[in-house]
């Protein structure tokens, strides 16, 4: 293993390692390593810090499991590929000592895991962009500025496509969007960039519609290892400026 793929999956598999040798001092130690004097009681406030921590790391688990479940779609080297297994194997084997009291330092941990590995995820993630238009008027603006939102969330677009005047069509039945399908599906992009939900289904789009409602577009998505992100609930620096990349413009 050797260059910028090798140095990243050290760096990766070495992140994870530091992030969960925190939890060993209060869930995986042997002899008579000292718990935390609030976990040495029952009761009072300590049980409800406890409770509230029992929540964070099931919640925690969740996020992690969906990152590791997208991660194993996006487009890795093999050493790298290695790196996500062993992270799962990790989020599978890693448990605290105490289940019902996990220890401050196993939730910081788990907390660090989950940053390290969505960071993962983004470095790795291929984009496209989709924009519906009434008319032909600032397309490219469009795509620059979802292109904009997207930065933290993927590697680069690789993908622009748009429609024109085919409001409260089928997904399938639009031009630009059925170019798109080949892409998600056979794994080449794994994050749809959409100005808002409206880009993708109307209004009064009921939510049994098949491949026409948000909630079915995002399950079909899901199935192929994609996710959807809308510009309108990204919230982007002021300073954020719009810059051009290389992109396959179809």
């Amino acid at each position: 293993m050797s260059g910028a793929h090798g140095r990243e999956t050290r760096r990766f598999r070495g992140r994870h390692a530091d992030a969960l040798r925190q939890v060993a001092p209060a869930g995986c130690g042997a002899g008579t390593a000292a718990r935390p004097a609030h976990q040495q009681h029952t009761g009072g406030a300590a049980d409800g810090e406890a409770h509230v921590r029992v929540w964070r790391v099931e919640e925690l688990r969740r996020q992690l499991e969906s990152v590791l479940y997208f991660l194993e779609a996006a487009p890795l080297p093999q050493e790298l590929g290695h790196a996500v297994a062993e992270a799962r194997a990790w989020q599978e084997e890693i448990t605290p000592a105490n289940p019902t009291r996990p220890a401050p330092a196993f939730v910081r941990a788990l907390e660090n895991t989950v940053q390290i590995t969505q960071d993962f995820l983004a470095r790795h993630t291929v984009a496209a962009t989709y924009v519906h238009l009434d008319t032909e008027q600032s397309l490219w603006d469009e795509h620059e500025r979802l292109e904009a939102v997207s930065g933290p969330h993927c590697r680069h677009v690789s993908v622009r496509q748009h429609d024109v005047a085919t409001r409260g069509w089928p997904l399938d039945q639009r031009p630009g969007f059925s170019r798109l399908l080949s892409d998600i599906e056979e794994g080449r992009v794994q994050l749809l960039v959409v100005r808002s939900t409206a880009d993708l289904a109307p209004a009064d789009t009921r939510p049994d519609d098949q491949m026409q409602s948000i909630e079915a577009i995002t399950a079909w998505l899901y199935r192929h290892r994609a996710r959807l992100l809308c510009a309108d609930q990204v919230t982007l620096p002021s300073h954020t400026t719009y810059s051009r990349r290389s992109v396959r413009r179809t």
